[in-house]
C-alpha cells in the first residue's frame, strides 16, 4: 500500500487511546468553564486538537497515509491547550495525546519527502 508504514496501527491506536483518555477529563474542564475558573478561549485548543487527534487516528487506522499537516496541528492545539490550562499539565492521557500527535506528524511528513512507502 502507497503511503502506509508499520507504525500507522501502533501511533493510531495511542492517538485513539489518548483521546479516549482525554473524554474522562472534558467533563472536569467542562465544570471548570461553568464555575468561570476557565474560558471557553482557553479551553477551545485543548478540544478543538483532541478532534483533530482523533480525525488524524481514525484516518491512520483506515490504512490512509498519515497527515502530517493535521497532526502537526492538533499537537500545537494540544501544546497550546498545555499552556493555557495548567490544571491538566499533568494530565498523563493529554501529556499522551500530544506524543502520539508528534509521532503522527514526523511520519506524516517524513514519507511527504520522498521515503519509499512500506
Amino acid at each position: 500500500m502507497a503511503g502506509t508504514s508499520s507504525w500507522n496501527a501502533p501511533v493510531a491506536c495511542l492517538g485513539l487511546a489518548a483521546f479516549v483518555g482525554m473524554l474522562f477529563r472534558f467533563p472536569v474542564l467542562l465544570r471548570l468553564m461553568e464555575e468561570g475558573a476557565v474560558s471557553l478561549l482557553r479551553a477551545a485548543p485543548t478540544v478543538i486538537g483532541a478532534l483533530l487527534l482523533l480525525v488524524a487516528s481514525l484516518g491512520l487506522l483506515l490504512r490512509r497515509p498519515a497527515r502530517g499537516r493535521l497532526f502537526a496541528v492538533s499537537a500545537a492545539a494540544l501544546l497550546l491547550g498545555l499552556w493555557w490550562l495548567p490544571t491538566l499539565v499533568f494530565s498523563f492521557w493529554l501529556w499522551m495525546a500530544v506524543l502520539a500527535a508528534l509521532i503522527g506528524a514526523v511520519m506524516g511528513f517524513g514519507t511527504a519527502r520522498g521515503r519509499p512507502a512500506a
